[in-house]
């Protein structure tokens, strides 16, 4: 009986002391990302300056296609729409980051670099690049288009962090398609606001 209530008494430090354990090695617990690997010592949170780097476009289907030429599994994106979204997604990240913190023009030792790659960009309604590889295709053809993100986020030259998320539009969400790039720049707004918002919460 004694050893009973005894662990009775103590059963809430336990668990205290089960969940601290859990928070402390389980960072995944409180990511909104779908992959990150943080190494910062640092808090985000403690930097007033960032800079944005130039967000990149490097889809990750050209790279299989570059390894396997027969393989295809992704639409067409041409230079031109890249070099558009890409500033987009720089506009946005930097919009988001600007309303806690200041923007700079370059990396320092007390400043936070944010950088972005797209690593999967898809239309909303058919592009030229798509017209240019389906002959005949459909203009009112529309697509659930969506984007991948990698970003890095360092101090001078030590990394402390990296991170993915995914994103996925679908036909059940109700919303109209109209606009070509609809879906990638809803969703590069949001991914630039939760990443802001990540970094100024750690």
């Amino acid at each position: 009986m004694e050893l009973i209530m005894h662990l009775i008494k103590f059963r809430p430090l336990v668990l205290a002391a089960v969940l601290c354990s859990a928070t402390a090695f389980s960072p995944a617990l409180a990511s909104p990302f779908d992959k990150i690997e943080a190494t910062n010592t640092v808090p985000f949170s403690s930097f007033q300056k960032v800079y944005i780097a130039p967000v990149k476009v490097e889809l990750a289907d050209e790279r299989v296609r570059r390894s396997f030429r027969d393989i295809r599994s992704d639409r067409p994106v041409s230079q031109r729409d890249r070099e558009r979204k890409a500033q987009d997604s720089y506009e946005d990240i930097v919009r988001a980051f600007g309303k806690k913190f200041e923007i700079v023009n370059a990396p320092g030792n007390d400043v936070l670099t944010v950088e972005t790659i797209v690593t999967k960009l898809s239309s909303t309604r058919p592009t030229l690049a798509d017209y240019d590889v389906q002959v005949g295709l459909d203009f009112s053809s529309v697509y659930a288009g969506g984007a991948d993100f990698d970003v890095r986020l360092s101090q001078g030259d030590t990394v402390l962090a990296e991170l993915s998320d995914s994103y996925r539009t679908s036909f059940n969400d109700g919303r109209p398609r109209i606009a070509i790039w609809q879906d990638y720049d809803r969703v590069s707004s949001q991914f630039a606001r939760k990443l802001a918002r990540y970094t100024y919460k750690n």
